[in-house]
């Protein structure tokens, strides 16, 4: 589908006036992407259930090896079918709801610019608890990062773009430090986008978003063929390398030793000791996801703009030839990379090795097909009979902060030393069947409040920090809500 460049219109600036941007009412949600964000949760969490209970210092290092039987056979279905296929879905859907609420304050005639950075501000909070207070493997606050890229991308605010910038370049210079080198690589990457995606039709959102995601990848594919073709290009390690990488691994089995210690054994005061301290030093790291996340946030985008969202059925053809292509060819990809390399161990997925750098590479690739794909399918699915099994997933997503920093809750309490000590002590099979239990209890729970209430608990803290008001939290006159986000009286 293409549109002028006058399509993509830009937010209000925040000085506009206008009508106030306020919450979402429960008629105006889109019943599709609260069970679709439903699903995403089951896929984060079966993905995190393992890092409850192995150091997730180990993360990106494929199938654990030490595994056999039905835990290597759970390892790999999730490795397969799970891993880096649902904080895509999550960051496609994040982008979806960017453009939603831009829609709402162009028909409404009210700012945006403010309520939004209110918004990523929340976010980041959240983000910077959970992390702290929880657990280390939050995703909400590399979100935040990334949400403001997309909103200098689309509001094309130069001026706030430079001063950031100059920000970042004058504190590197003068910290003398490259940890600033990941958000200075973002602004110069949010720059090309704001000076080139408002020249030319609305695919342009779709397309620099594939091809952005899939670049370092497909790059990644060619220098492995490269060095697999001419091995001397490769310059042997010398002895200083060599020592300097031996001392590395031993740092990281070191720091790897004292994770296992806090978390299995250790004090809750501990722990957020610990996690502060490890928040401290990877935030500086934290834009390094935006590579991935912002041309995820970019292609949810074009989804709204381009009028596929607010009519999806009127679009099954489009996510039929989606679901097509996408599925058998990311699936063969993600099958090739486990097949290559199913475990990287030492120090982890990086290395100039050719077989190592195609299956990072065609894993990632992978990923994102398989996104598109899921989505695609749970679309498709919706819009049949047996889609209306589904429905209970939109109690879950129309939680979704709640429930995933829930999720985490219930894990840690469960695994780590200062709650109930199962760490390293559930099988595969009987993580699998925890996050079964959890996520029914968490249904069962989200259905029970929005009975009674118009939002999650966290999601009304955000409302209200987003719109700087108060929304109202019961609900008048007895109305319950229904799994597709309407409502019908008690």
């Amino acid at each position: 589908m293409h549109q002028d460049a006058s399509a993509v219109a830009t937010a209000p600036e925040p000085d506009q006036t206008g009508a106030a941007l306020t919450p979402i009412d429960a008629g105006e949600r889109i019943a599709a992407l609260d069970i679709i964000r439903g699903f995403a949760l089951i896929g984060i969490f079966l993905m995190n259930v393992e890092w409850f209970t192995r150091p997730i210092s180990e993360l990106g290092r494929g199938i654990d090896p030490s595994l056999h039987g039905m835990d290597y056979a759970v390892s790999w279905a999730v490795y397969v079918f799970v891993q880096g296929k649902f904080w895509t879905l999550f960051s496609l859907l994040f982008g979806i709801g960017f453009a939603v609420m831009l829609g709402r304050a162009e028909r409404r005639g009210g700012a945006f610019v403010a309520p939004y950075l209110r918004r990523i501000l929340g976010l980041l909070l959240f983000g910077i608890a959970h992390f702290i207070l929880i657990w280390t493997g939050d995703i909400l606050h590399n979100y935040a990062i990334t949400a403001l890229a997309l909103l200098l991308v689309v509001t094309r605010n130069w001026k706030l773009w430079l001063g950031m910038l100059l920000s970042f370049a004058v504190a590197a210079v003068v910290l003398k430090s490259g940890a600033l080198a990941a958000p200075i690589a973002v602004l110069v990457l949010v720059g090309v986008l704001m000076f080139f995606l408002h020249r030319g039709s609305l695919a342009r959102w779709w397309k620099w978003g594939v091809t952005l995601y899939s670049l370092m990848f497909v790059l990644g594919l060619i220098g492995a063929g490269v060095t697999a073709v001419y091995p001397q290009i490769r310059s042997p390690e010398t002895a200083e390398q060599a020592a300097k990488r031996q001392e590395r691994l031993a740092e990281r089995a070191k720091e790897r030793v004292e994770e296992v210690r806090i978390d299995s054994r250790g004090t809750y005061a501990e722990a957020v000791r610990y996690r502060a301290t490890k928040f401290a030093e990877d935030m500086p790291d934290a834009a390094g996801l935006s590579f991935m996340a912002l041309p995820m946030f970019m292609i949810g985008f074009w989804f709204v703009r381009a009028g596929v969202v607010a009519r999806l059925r009127e679009h099954a053809a489009l996510f039929r030839r989606l679901a097509a292509w996408t599925l058998p060819i990311g699936m063969a990809m993600t099958l090739l990379s486990v097949w290559l390399v199913p475990s990287f161990p030492g120090d982890g997925m990086g290395g100039r090795d050719p077989m190592r750098m195609t299956a990072v590479s065609l894993f990632q690739l992978g990923a994102l097909l398989l996104c598109l794909g899921y989505f695609s399918a749970m679309v498709l699915l919706l819009g049949t009979r047996a889609g209306r099994w589904l429905a209970p997933l939109g109690y879950a997503g129309r939680m979704a902060l709640t429930n995933y920093i829930g999720a985490s809750l219930a894990g840690t309490l469960f695994f780590f030393g200062y709650g109930l000590g199962y760490w390293g002590q559930l099988s595969r099979p009987g993580q699998m069947a925890f996050v079964a239990v959890v996520f029914a209890l968490q249904i069962g729970f989200s259905a029970l409040w929005l009975r009674h209430f118009r939002y999650g608990p966290l999601e009304w803290a955000w409302r209200a920090l987003t719109y700087w008001q108060l929304p109202p939290m019961r609900r008048a006159g007895g109305h319950a809500a229904n799994a597709d986000g309407t409502v019908h009286p008690t």
